[in-house]
Order: C-alpha cells, then sequence, then structure tokens
C-alpha cells in the first residue's frame, strides 16, 4: 500500500520547527532559547524497478521533476501527474523541492512509495525514505499533523468585573471559536487557573482581537478564559493525539484511583507530536523531561511510536555544536534513552537510522572531556540535574555519573550494530572508578557533589543518580542510601522531577513502604485544592493562588506537567511488580507487593499483550496474553502460559 515517505528525521526535525516555535508569553512570540533545526529543501528519491508498463500517478508536498533512467537512457517529464513505464528494469527518481514545509512523495500505480525507495539531500548518500501508516492517501500529506478533535463545551459561564468568564470544567488542550457582540477590540485571557485568567498582567497565554466580530485560534492550554466582551461566545475543540489507554490501576483506596486518572490524563494532554514538558508556557521537548516520559509510556499507551518521533526531533541534525536543550545532562539522558528504547521494543532499525547522529553526538562530549576523565560545563552550556541547592563548582558527581551511563549505552549500540565505540566501554570504567576515587566521602559515607570546593556539600540527587546509574558494592549502596537519601538533615528534593528517581532508588532498595503515602501526601494534596491536571512543582505549605508562582511570575507554573505523571510507572512496576527482563519482553517477571494497600488491579501493557495483576490480602491472580513470563512471590516462582490464570494464595 503506498504511503507518503520523506527523508529520514524530516518528519520530525520539521514538527519540532514548528511546535517550537508556537510559543507565546504576555501577548509576544516567546522564540526557542537552544538551536532548533530546519529541514533539507531538496530532496531527491529514487527506486530501481523492473518495469512491466502501466502507470505511475505522483503527488508532491513542492516543486518536482520526475527522471526514468533505462540503462544511460534518460526521460524526463518534469512535474507531470501520471507517468507511463516501459517495460525493463528501469530507476525511478523524483526530484522535491519544498521551501515552506519539507520534501514529501507520494506515488500510486505500478510502483508504490514505501520504504523500499531511498532519499538523500543530494550531497549524501542515499538512504532508506521514511515513512507513517497515518499518511496513506494523497490527501493525507504528512506536513499536516493527524491529531485528533472534539467538541468541548464550558461548564459554566459567569459575568465578572471588566467581562464575562468560561469555566471549561478542567484542564484542556483546545482550540476556540469566539463570536462577540459586534466589530471591536477585544480581549482575552487563558488561565490554567481562574486568577490567572483575571489577571490583566499576568495571565500568560493573552490574545488581543482588533476590529473583529470574531476570533479563531490553533490549539492552547486552559481551563478558564477572560473575555473582555461581557456578551461574548465561544465553542472549543479539544485537540489530542489518538492514543490507546492500555495500562490501568484501580485499588480499594480512592485517592490513589484518582491520583492515576489525573496522572493518565495529564499525560495524554503532553503526548502530541512528541513528549512534551507541559502544554502551556513550554510546550516544548526537553530531554530530561522526555526521558521520564519514557518510563510512564510504557506503563499507559506503549506508544512505540511516539518515544520514536521524540528521539529523532531531539538528535537533530549535524553539525552537532551544542548540548541537547543547551543543557549537559540533557544529552546523557538521550543517549540512556536511546539504549533503552531498543531494549523496550527490539528496534534495530531505529539505531541504525541514527547511529551517525549518535556518534557526532558522543564524540562531540567526549571532545569536552579533561584531561582528568570529568565532563565540567563549558561557556554557554547549562549544568542542570534539577532545580535545587548543589556545590556546582568544576566538576559536579552527578554528572560524571550520567556521562559514565551514556558512554555505556553508546558502547552497548555499537556492540549491536557491529561499529567502532573507539574505546567507550573503556572509558565508561575508567570513569566510574574515577568517581569513587574522587567523590566518595568515606567519613560522611556518601558522595559529594563537588571534591574541587572544599565543602564536602552531600546532596540527595548526586548520591539518587549514583545508586540507580553507577556500578557499586552493596556495602556502598547501603551506606549513601543511609547517609544522603534516608538523611534528613541532606536537603529534602522538591520537584516531582527527581522525586520520581528518589522513589524509584526507595523501592530498588526494597524501601517502597512509603510509595502510598508518598502518593496520598503530595498528590492527593493537590486534588484536595481542586487540581485536574498534576503541577510543575508542589508546596503544601502555601496556600491560594501562591501554588501557581515560579520563576518569579505568579502565574508561569506549569499545571500540567508531564514529570508528574510517575505514579502511573511507579505503582505498575513496583506494586503490579511487572519488569522486562529481556529485550522487548521476550522474557518479564511479575514480582507483586501490596505495599499498604489492602487490593488492587492493574493492567500493565506489553508489545504483543498485556499482563493482569490482581492482588489482595487473600492471594495473587496473575493472567498475562504474551509468552515469557514469570511470576515471582514467596521466594517460588511459576512460569506463565500466554491466556491461563494463575492464582497462588497467601502464606
Amino acid at each position: 500500500m503506498a504511503r507518503w515517505i520523506w527523508k529520514f528525521g524530516e518528519f520530525e526535525i520539521y514538527h519540532n520547527l514548528l511546535l517550537h516555535n508556537r510559543r507565546t508569553q504576555y501577548g509576544w512570540p516567546s522564540p526557542p532559547v537552544w538551536k532548533v533545526y530546519s529541514p533539507d529543501s531538496c530532496v531527491r528519491f529514487t527506486r530501481e524497478i523492473s518495469g512491466r508498463g502501466g502507470t505511475i500517478r505522483v503527488w508532491a508536498r513542492g516543486e518536482f521533476a520526475v527522471t526514468v533512467w533505462q540503462g544511460r537512457r534518460k526521460t524526463e517529464y518534469g512535474g507531470q501527474h501520471e507517468i507511463p513505464l516501459g517495460d525493463g528494469p528501469m530507476r525511478l527518481s523524483v526530484t522535491v523541492s519544498n521551501r515552506e514545509s519539507f520534501p514529501c512523495l507520494y506515488v500510486e500505480g505500478g510502483v508504490e512509495s514505501d520504504e523500499s525507495w531511498l532519499a538523500d539531500d543530494l550531497a549524501g548518500s542515499p538512504a532508506p525514505a521514511d515513512s507513517c501508516a497515518w499518511f496513506d492517501a494523497p490527501d493525507k500529506a504528512p506536513d499536516v499533523f493527524p491529531f485528533a478533535c472534539e467538541p468541548i463545551r464550558y461548564v459554566k459561564k459567569e459575568p465578572v468585573e471588566g467581562g464575562v468568564l468560561f469555566d471549561f470544567g478542567r484542564e484542556t488542550f483546545a482550540r476556540t471559536h469566539f463570536r462577540f457582540s459586534g466589530v471591536g477590540d477585544y480581549a482575552l485571557r487563558f488561565g490554567e487557573s481562574r486568577e490567572e485568567a483575571m489577571s490583566a498582567q499576568w495571565c500568560v497565554i493573552r490574545r488581543e482581537v482588533k476590529g473583529a466580530a470574531g476570533a479563531d485560534y490553533d490549539a492552547q492550554a486552559f481551563r478558564y478564559i477572560f473575555s473582555s466582551d461581557a456578551a461574548a461566545e465561544v465553542s472549543a475543540e479539544y485537540e489530542y493525539l489518538p492514543v490507546t489507554y492500555r495500562g490501568a490501576f484501580r485499588c480499594d483506596e480512592a485517592v490513589i484511583n484518582d491520583v492515576w486518572d489525573v496522572a493518565a490524563y495529564t499525560f495524554h494532554l503532553n503526548s502530541r507530536e512528541f513528549f512534551l514538558d507541559g502544554i502551556k508556557r513550554d510546550r516544548w521537548v526537553w530531554s530530561g523531561d522526555a526521558y521520564q516520559s519514557l518510563f510512564v509510556n510504557r506503563y499507559l499507551f506503549f506508544d512505540r511510536d511516539i518515544e520514536r518521533r521524540t528521539l529523532i526531533a531531539l538528535a537533530g541534525k549535524p553539525p552537532f555544536e551544542a548540548h541537547i536543550n543547551g543543557i549537559v545532562d540533557y544529552t546523557f539522558y538521550w543517549m540512556i534513552g536511546l539504549y533503552e528504547y531498543y531494549e523496550t521494543y527490539g528496534d534495530l532499525d531505529l539505531l541504525r537510522r541514527l547511529f551517525p547522529q549518535a556518534r557526532r553526538i558522543m564524540a562531540f562530549c567526549r571532545g569536552r572531556v579533561d584531561p582528568d576523565g570529568f565532563v565540567r560545563g563549558r561557556e554557554r552550556d547549562w549544568v542542570f540535574i534539577d532545580w535545587a541547592p548543589m556545590d556546582r563548582t568544576g566538576a559536579l558527581c552527578g554528572e560524571q555519573v550520567l556521562f559514565s551511563r551514556a558512554l555505556q549505552s553508546y558502547g552497548n549500540i555499537c556492540a549491536l550494530l557491529g561499529e567502532d565505540s573507539e574505546g567507550a566501554a573503556a572509558q565508561a570504567d575508567a570513569l566510574q572508578k574515577a568517581v569513587l576515587a574522587s567523590f566518595w566521602d568515606a567519613e560522611k559515607g556518601a558522595f559529594v557533589d563537588s571534591y574541587e570546593s572544599g565543602k564536602r556539600f552531600v546532596s540527595r540527587h548526586s548520591n539518587i543518580l549514583a545508586c540507580l546509574f553507577l556500578p557499586m558494592d552493596e556495602a556502598r549502596r547501603q551506606s549513601l542510601y543511609e547517609h544522603a537519601i534516608l538523611n534528613d538533615d541532606v536537603p529534602q528534593i522538591t520537584t516531582p522531577y527527581f522525586k520520581f528517581y528518589e522513589n524509584l532508588v526507595h523501592c530498588e532498595m526494597g524501601s517502597g513502604e512509603g510509595l502510598e503515602a508518598s502518593i496520598r501526601e503530595y498528590y492527593g494534596a493537590m486534588l484536595k485544592l481542586g487540581a485536574t491536571t498534576l503541577y510543575e512543582q508542589f508546596d503544601p505549605t502555601q496556600s491560594g493562588a501562591e501554588h501557581y508562582a515560579m520563576y518569579g511570575h505568579p502565574f508561569e507554573k506549569s499545571l500540567c506537567h508531564a514529570w508528574s505523571c510517575s505514579p502511573i510507572y511507579l505503582l505498575g512496576r513496583y506494586r503490579a511488580g511487572v519488569k522486562r527482563t529481556g529485550v522487548a519482553y521476550e522474557t518479564f517477571e511479575v514480582a507483586p507487593k501490596l505495599g499498604d494497600l489492602k487490593s488492587f488491579d492493574c493492567t500493565v501493557p506489553l508489545p504483543k499483550g498485556q499482563v493482569r495483576v490482581r492482588m489482595d490480602e487473600g492471594g495473587v491472580t496473575v493472567c498475562a496474553t504474551a509468552p515469557g513470563g514469570a511470576l515471582l512471590l514467596g521466594g517460588s516462582r511459576y512460569e506463565l502460559e500466554p491466556g491461563k490464570e494463575i492464582s497462588v494464595p497467601s502464606r
């Protein structure tokens, strides 16, 4: 079946370019703050065929010219829509030029466009074209992203000072259509909170209508809309990525169920062309945020394609001259995430296609290593890790840990593809030993952030990353866990971003009993305040509109943020206990734990099916619809037969 085709990566590069240039704040455009790549304007598509006569029909986005080669004989058809084919072997060549979006091609008839075609930019080597099942007809061109839409209505229309306020009941992402009482100038404000929509000075997303009786806007985030025309009306269309909810969770406790449901809705809102950080303020693709989204996706949607699109978009194009998002650790997360993507889906094809850029990215990182083997922030680098106090003097421990894991991941990718890693594994091993030698403080029983400053400052962050990513003996791991992560004198984690990693450590160290308490106290408190999506950050000691302030402004906190959706992963992984043990879940384990719940019923998606785990104080029942699974319970192992339910009573 024919599909639209394009040069690999150009679909993602183009839609990433559009996405990053849509952002507005306080009534003006807010351009990206890092390098954003553009698609090639001219691409040649070729295909060798054995002609049997007939006709092909050609569509392209942009100007195109068709050439048919039979031996040395060349026949040129220019932009002709229908092309006759002769008999015998021949080579089709279609060059497409597009300065508005990106060159793409659709051919049907005697030959069809698909990934058997080659594409090149007329300078590099031809490589297999890319395509997507979405774009399977001439009128379904890939320069328009195929979101689904459905009408939604406000639940309340309220007269307010200066105009009218519409409340849609919960946060959404929607196209809007306004009709006013007459031709005039009007102010519109889109707020995640009522207070934001009512603030003429600080509402982040706002529009000014000049001399019109109506206005239509592309999709944006809001729950409340203020209009300065008290007689205005608004209709809206919820715009979303049509994905299937394959994961599910229910337990005996309403607040845990509510948090799971709100997390799922929040995550869906942030799953669009790519994984976004949040849907209001940034609407951008951040590598660190996206890395955590990979975890959640695999226990909710298990949608391979959005992971693939996100990794391609973040990789960019040559030359690679700056860290992804300008953040050192975010480049490392990308490399780690690429290898974990392969482990999850077994998709060697993406590794092959992305490998040239992965090599450039790793060469860039390795080219910035200092003589002692450590990476340090250079001019224009952002050494982030988290919004938290850390001693960032010189080499930061957490960065070295992530770099060593990125080197390992790159080495593993090279081994899979039969490529020379140029000593990546040895460099990773040497770096890990250097971290243990330089950053471990025996007196404190933990890693310090910086050995160069002499301050011996211990943060949870460096020790959490070391616990998750750095090989070490169990005595050292237990020491840092007790002296850094369980130590109340060490500054607490304040963001859901790093709280996720901290919860991972607790669960991996066998101390996951506090998982439900963490969900109740943090996310449950959010919901009690009326949150309909999960916030970027939450401080239960604040009150009122204080909850919406961040970055020095009263309403810049994202109230719908992807990194806050980790309860979906944590409950599926550490309560249902479903864990991949082989590439693409060829083997997997189910090791359920009740925690402090009395019962739960959880469904976790697999590449070729699902596993359902039901547990209460009387025992556990498991049914997997895919092979390779095993139930681990009470020191015993039970092999799972596809489609066959197994029940084991409590002992």
